[in-house]
Parts: C-alpha cells; sequence; structure tokens
C-alpha cells in the first residue's frame, strides 16, 4: 500500500492552493470519477462567480474522498479479520 494515497494528495493540495500539483494529481489518478470530480472543483474554482456553486463542487470532492477512503479502510479491516481466522 501506498504511503500516500492519491486522496490524501488531493487533500493536502487543496488545503495548501497547490493548484499546479492537484492538475498533475488529475491527470495521474487511476480513479476516473475522482479525477473528474478534480477537474469540475478547478474548473468552478478558475470560473466561476458563485462561491455557492465552488462550494458544491469542493464538497463533491471531499464527497468522494470520503466515500473511496471508507470502502478502502473496509477491504483493510476484512482482510484483517480473515487473517485471524
Amino acid at each position: 500500500m501506498q504511503a500516500q494515497s492519491d486522496y490524501d494528495l488531493a487533500l493536502y493540495y487543496t488545503y495548501c492552493c497547490q493548484w499546479d500539483k492537484l492538475i498533475v494529481l488529475m491527470v495521474n489518478t487511476k480513479d476516473e470519477l475522482f479525477s473528474k470530480r478534480i477537474e469540475h472543483f478547478l474548473h468552478a474554482f478558475k470560473y466561476e462567480r458563485d462561491l455557492a456553486v465552488i462550494d458544491e463542487k469542493l464538497k463533491g470532492m471531499f464527497q468522494h474522498i470520503e466515500h473511496a477512503t471508507r470502502d478502502e479502510s473496509y477491504e483493510e479491516e476484512s482482510l484483517v479479520s480473515s487473517l485471524e481466522l
């Protein structure tokens, strides 16, 4: 398992406003839906004047991260429990 997942990096880059690195992550990630979420957020951040729309796109990206990391942690828990048996 990677030390830092794409999701952790996206959170860090968003927090630090490192948009160039977030774009590189968007291109390099294997999760296509996550890539689209990043793209929609960055487009809204750059061109949208309504802060509610920007906030909606950011929340969408965060919800995807939460869902994906929840699935990863569930898989890890099931693997550990199967090894314990």
